[in-house]
């Protein structure tokens, strides 16, 4: 029986805390600006105290998860962990080149629904109803947020 120790996972808290307060640090040198009117300085600051909190998050469930691994019976019998599993890597680096191949061709609509798609051909078991209504999901919030919401200079369906 191996005795399993926290160490990697309180490193791994304090690393992820460490980068998002390094990120909110470093955005505190740029304007920050208002809620409506945010500067270039407003979302690394939030983005990196979102970290920092997963960081902390990461660090209190290891805490809790040490605390009570002593009360079940040991894992003498439990399997070794699987092999890294190349599969769902392959597929969804696969769909990003698609999207990204896609999105000036074809429009947001079409390269957000072969993302879903082809990142879906990782996992063998995929229910493909459920993966479609993630895509229609996927594209029209897209479309409602990045383009009519933020105005990116994407088109929703091929070129213009």
């Amino acid at each position: 029986m191996t005795l399993h120790t926290p160490t990697r996972d309180y490193s791994a808290a304090a690393v992820v805390t460490a980068f998002g307060v390094g990120l909110a640090a470093l955005s505190s040198t740029y304007p920050l600006g208002s809620m409506l009117r945010p500067g270039p300085g407003f979302f690394p600051l939030v983005v990196g105290l979102l970290i920092a909190g997963l960081g902390i998050v990461i660090a209190v469930e290891t805490w809790f998860g040490t605390r009570y691994a002593d009360e079940g019976p040991p894992d003498e019998g439990t399997p070794a962990p699987a092999r890294f599993a190349i599969r769902p890597v392959l597929a969804v680096f696969v769909g990003m080149i698609a999207f990204a191949l896609l999105v000036d061709r074809a429009g947001y609509v079409a390269a957000s629904i072969a993302l879903v798609f082809i990142s879906a051909l990782g996992e063998p078991r995929s229910n493909w109803l459920t993966v479609a209504a993630v895509a229609a999901f996927m594209a029209l919030f897209g479309v409602l947020l990045f383009i009519w919401g933020l105005g990116l200079p994407v088109n929703a369906f091929g070129p213009r």
